[in-house]
């Protein structure tokens, strides 16, 4: 269960990134190299953040494979 709502959490949060760099219309700048660099480094954190979320919701329950 732990599993889940940590997905949701993170869905929600790449959603919210998604939808912010959609209405800066990055999708229509991402040849200038500004643009390029701001959405690389936006996209790093926001998978950053997810890695944080994760393992700080679902714990180490996932990799208990052997018990």
């Amino acid at each position: 269960m732990k599993n889940l709502k940590a997905l949701t959490i993170i869905g929600l949060i790449t959603a919210s990134v998604g939808a912010v760099l959609f209405a800066l219309d990055a999708h229509l700048n991402y040849r200038n190299i500004l643009w390029a660099v701001a959405i690389s480094v936006t996209l790093l954190i926001t998978h950053v953040i997810n890695m944080a979320v994760y393992f700080k919701v679902a714990g180490e329950e996932p990799y208990k494979w052997f018990k």
